[in-house]
């Protein structure tokens, strides 16, 4: 019976330069297209149409466009990095503030790494750091306690700073030598019910990379990844199978 694909269908990508990783689930998954391209040299001798033709590059890339976002499927598909769990770098976006006695002790003291600016809640203006010894408009911080000048006493201020959770996950990027990058076999699986009758398409391929990881953010959008992948030859010197119900 006759067979058709329709919809974005399941993809799942799983780490093979090294073990005990999980298998990467691009959820959400928008879309994915694979592309099969083949170069043709020709041999035209003293005639303008070919009398022969050899194949020659044979490439298999794929994109792939999910919303569901992971710190192991970013770091075991693109970055190859240094992935800590329960850690991660968190920020604020504007903790609302009275300064009282000349001071603010933030929410998050114990845990606070970095400043990011403190502004007057009622004008939206910015306030000036220093290392010590504020003036009005000006502060000074350390360890998650802001020092005012007394004349900024009782002003609202809104304070932008970064500090550590012991939770979700956190990918340190360090500068890597140029060369190794992670490994991994994509499996993607389309299936459509055609009168009563399941048929289901599996492309897997074996060992692939990524030149690219788009994480394109914007106002009033959910942010979809794009995320490209290209097939190589395994250990084995092969590249996959492809699999048809019909």
């Amino acid at each position: 019976m006759t067979q058709y694909a329709f919809g974005s269908g399941t993809l799942i990508a799983k780490r093979t330069d090294v073990t005990g990783q999980p298998p990467a689930l691009l959820g959400t998954l928008d879309t994915v297209s694979i592309d099969f391209d083949r170069k043709i040299e020709t041999l035209l001798g003293q005639y303008n149409m070919a009398v022969a033709a050899g194949g020659g590059e044979f490439k298999i890339a794929g994109k792939a466009k999910f919303a569901r976002l992971q710190a192991t499927q970013i770091n075991n598909l693109f970055l190859g990095q240094t992935l800590a769990a329960n850690s991660m770098l968190e920020m604020t976006t504007g903790e609302s503030d009275a300064v009282a006695s000349g001071a603010v002790t933030v929410a998050n003291s114990a845990s606070f790494v970095e400043d990011y600016g403190v502004f007057y809640a009622s004008s939206g203006a910015q306030l000036s750091p220093v290392a010590s010894s504020p003036v009005q408009g000006q502060y000074s911080v350390s360890s998650g306690v802001y020092s005012f000048n007394t004349a900024d006493n009782g002003a609202a201020v809104v304070i932008y700073y970064s500090y550590n959770i012991s939770s979700g996950n956190k990918i340190s990027l360090a500068n890597q030598l140029a060369g190794p990058l992670p490994m991994f076999e994509i499996a993607l699986k389309e299936s459509f019910n055609y009168y009563g009758t399941a048929k289901d398409l599996v492309v897997k391929l074996n060992a692939c990379v990524s030149p690219k990881l788009s994480l394109p953010f914007a106002n009033q959008k959910f942010t979809v990844a794009e995320f490209d992948f290209q097939a190589i030859a395994d250990a084995s010197n092969n590249i996959g199978t492809i699999s048809l119900s019909e």
